[in-house]
């Protein structure tokens, strides 16, 4: 017998509509996504990704805070690493 392939998306399941996020480094405009699940503001990169609470900020002025300390972080762990022994 061959499986059924569904083309709906599980109940649990939920999209959520995601928007475009940028900022500017060293010259350099960096390009990411963000969307709010519940009261937590996620922003993703083909690199990684993080979260954080919304509380009172506003969506777009967070997910650039956000973006930005996650590019930062990633540049400073990768020079670390080719600094290492």
């Amino acid at each position: 017998m061959q499986g059924f392939r569904s083309n709906t998306i599980a109940p649990g399941y939920r999209r959520y509509e995601r928007y475009p996020v940028s900022c500017e480094i060293d010259g350099e405009i960096i390009t990411g996504n963000y969307w709010i699940a519940g009261m937590i503001l996620v922003v993703s990169t083909a690199t990684g990704g993080t979260s954080r609470q919304l509380a009172n900020s506003k969506p777009a002025d967070l997910a650039k805070i956000l973006l930005k300390r996650l590019l930062l972080t990633n540049r400073e762990r990768r020079f670390a690493a080719v600094q290492a022994p």
